[in-house]
């Protein structure tokens, strides 16, 4: 692996010697490594081409999105060019790419009101910073990534093909997503339809994807591979879908998988103030329903692998993918009981 590093690099800096790398492991679809010269450290990329088939479309959208922001004074990944001017190297079969690195903290969850706040503000300042590009320039590199009503009819059609033991198992886990289509279809048709404007989003807002300062101020948001057309809704949702779950996604004893109020009303009411000035009336009127809409996805995706016989998600045990559904299906119960009351 280091003479192929050492080759990489050398395709964007013919004269200058790496004095050493370490892998990253925070990742878990690219390989990733930091790259430490003389006078400068940089992130070095394998791109997984097996999850991003469309890896010339991927790179497209991450170049002229960060090319924009930096453009525009917006703080973000600066990706460098090779010797011929292309922005990744490529190596026999393998594709990498390479950014200045950022010194920063990550943080694993969303862990204070302050934070929710902070991070709810800086995503309205992301989209706002992208409001003005032309989102006809980016290219869908994972169709229907945010097709809710798809994925519903998918989870439906797994219903069909699964097996009598694991259709049993999940009983009532499938009749919770059926009971509450209906609840979900109306903003998802709105997004379909364009009625929700489509937008520039990036489609992964979790707060690991986010690096802070010292004074635990965010620098930026990484992570560009899932950036393209969508509904800002996703990015809401997706950024609230594990900050306001007080465990994980793994978690499979459900009494410790709680909705945590204070995190959520934190992160929207920043994210609101800053993004009033661009929403539209409809955006506006149904904004609080981006996290039900994500859970709700969420565990289609999650009901329909299980259905399917984990085919898709990686698991280490059986019922990997069930406890995963119930995680999201027991959170988006307490969000709805929670907007219900509240409305």
């Amino acid at each position: 692996m280091e003479e192929l590093i050492q080759t990489v690099f050398k395709d964007f800096y013919s004269d200058k010697p790496i004095l050493g790398y370490t892998t990253i492991d925070s990742g878990l679809i690219n390989s990733t490594y930091k790259i430490e010269t003389a006078d400068e450290e940089y992130i070095l990329q394998k791109m997984n081409q097996v999850v991003f088939p469309n890896i010339k479309a991927l790179l497209n959208n991450k170049i002229k999105t960060t090319s924009y922001l930096n453009a525009n004074g917006f703080p973000t990944l600066t990706f460098i060019a090779n010797r011929e001017g292309r922005f990744y190297s490529e190596q026999d079969d393998t594709i990498w790419q390479l950014s200045t690195y950022i010194p920063s903290a990550v943080l694993d969850r969303i862990d204070s009101n302050a934070v929710a706040s902070q991070v709810g503000a800086y995503l309205a300042k992301f989209h706002m910073a992208l409001l003005n590009f032309p989102v006809s320039e980016l290219e869908y590199t994972i169709p229907d990534f945010h097709n809710t009503i798809k994925r519903f009819c998918d989870f439906e059609e797994s219903i069909i093909k699964a097996s009598p033991e694991r259709l049993a198992q999940a009983k009532e886990s499938i009749a919770f997503l059926e009971s509450n289509f209906k609840s979900i279809e109306t903003v998802a048709s709105a997004i379909n339809s364009g009625r929700i404007p489509l937008r520039v989003v990036h489609n992964d807002t979790k707060v690991g994807n986010m690096l802070f300062d010292e004074k635990g101020n965010i620098l930026c948001i990484i992570d560009f591979d899932t950036v393209m057309p969508g509904s800002i809704f996703h990015d809401v949702g997706d950024a609230l879908r594990t900050g306001t779950n007080t465990s994980t996604e793994e978690e499979k004893d459900l009494s410790k998988v709680c909705f945590d109020i204070e995190i959520y009303e934190a992160f929207m009411k920043a994210y609101v103030k800053e993004a009033s000035s661009f929403m539209s009336e409809e955006e506006s009127k149904n904004i609080h329903l981006s996290l039900p809409l994500i859970l709700f996805e969420q565990a289609c995706r999650f009901l329909g692998d299980y259905l399917n016989n984990d085919s898709y998600y990686t698991t280490t045990y059986e019922d990997q993918n069930l406890v995963r559904a119930k995680t999201q299906i027991k959170l988006m119960d307490s969000v709805q009981l929670y907007l219900k009351i509240k409305n």
